[in-house]
């Protein structure tokens, strides 16, 4: 029996680096009926991980399925509510690619959410995506210290350092508000931390693109800055893209961030997350005041004989507790070894596709791209 369209489209978005599992409940199907209907989901069963033109993705239908011009509009239909990639290529024109659900589609709704979709989006993490998706050992994004002073034995590299990446990027800059916490708001579980809303920063040509579709605000450097020492002033954990120079800094809290949020749900959920530091607390100068306990976004503290301590299975070295602490008695250590982020996305997606297929699979996947084929 051929499996319908929808599980069809399933199974084709799983075959990317970053996993779309079918579960036993199958709300992954009522989350691609969102996005979806079904002539649009036999369109993205056409489409490749790599953008390719209209005549490309045309010549994959059988003759008189659909026309050049039908399938055009469909794709751009797709496109401008978020489902898939476009990008211009000067010669070619639009070019076309599925993408994954994090990140891609989940963040291109932002701004236009619904409640439904949203439920079913945390739903799908409970069920099975949170355990596919943060088992990967390459991960799409790391936790980096806030502004805060690290011990200078400890050398810190510019992509774990949120305003030297920022003094680094030739720009453009830009804001967008959180979709995490808007899904939060439409399930009426509004955010706990903080009521900013922007709180999504982008860099370079993830600032163009935002802003080109509308949903992003654009920041001088001294804004984008300023903005960042706002979030963390309210307990943010800085989330940048896991590379060495990411086209976005993603600003998070504990109850809304569909990351943090689904990696407390682990027993040891630092185990799940990229970082490179951890807290350590000094008992003798702590006076177990509970203010680090408070700002703590992933229940990382807790209080032994009058002083407070660090679960290391939970700590991510976002360095909040130590903004709060006004004896001092917190410092931010360097994990044994040190993990230097891919240099760009695409060697990010490059090694979390080793990962998952191997190198025969990796090498039969280049294979097909060489050839023209769908991947």
């Amino acid at each position: 029996m051929i499996p319908d369209v929808f599980r069809q489209l399933q199974r084709h978005l799983d075959n990317m680096p970053v996993p779309f599992p079918e579960t036993k409940s199958g709300v992954e199907i009522n989350l691609l009926k969102h996005l979806f209907d079904e002539e649009e989901a036999s369109i993205a069963l056409k489409l490749s991980a790599l953008a390719e033109s209209v005549d490309k993705i045309h010549s994959r239908f059988k003759a008189g399925e659909i026309t050049k011009d039908l399938l055009a509009s469909r794709l751009e239909g797709l496109f401008d509510k978020g489902a898939i990639m476009c990008i211009q290529n000067p010669k070619k024109g639009p070019m076309y690619s599925k993408i994954p659900l994090v990140i891609g589609i989940f963040e291109y709704q932002v701004d236009r959410i619904t409640k439904e979709l949203a439920e079913d989006f945390f739903k799908y993490e409970d069920d099975g995506f949170a355990e596919a998706f943060l088992r990967s050992k390459t991960k799409q994004m790391r936790t980096i210290p806030v502004n805060v002073r690290i011990d200078p034995e400890f050398a810190v590299g510019s992509y774990d350092n949120a305003r030297a990446i920022i003094e680094k990027s030739p720009g453009p800059f830009a804001v967008m508000n959180c979709v995490c916490r808007q899904a939060k708001d439409k399930m009426e579980e509004p955010c706990k931390q903080t009521d900013i809303m922007q709180t999504c920063f982008t860099l370079g040509t993830a600032a163009s693109f935002m802003m080109e579709r509308g949903v992003a605000e654009k920041l001088t450097k001294d804004e984008i800055i300023s903005r960042i020492t706002l979030a963390e002033k309210e307990g943010m954990v800085l989330q940048p893209a896991n590379t060495q120079e990411p086209t976005f800094i993603c600003c998070c809290c504990g109850c809304c961030c569909g990351v943090l949020s689904a990696a407390k749900k682990f027993p040891e959920p630092a185990e799940l997350l990229q970082t490179n530091f951890y807290a350590k607390i000094d008992p003798e100068n702590c006076t177990a005041c509970g203010e680090c306990m408070e700002i703590c976004q992933m229940d990382a503290l807790i209080s032994v004989n009058n002083h407070t301590e660090v679960l290391r299975s939970h700590c991510i070295g976002c360095g909040n507790c130590l903004n709060v602490c006004a004896t001092e008695a917190i410092s931010l250590l360097k994990t044994g070894k040190e993990t230097i982020p891919p240099k760009d996305s695409r060697e990010m997606y490059k090694k979390m596709i080793m990962e998952r297929y191997g190198v025969l699979g990796t090498l039969k996947i280049m294979g097909k791209a060489a050839l023209g084929k769908k991947i």
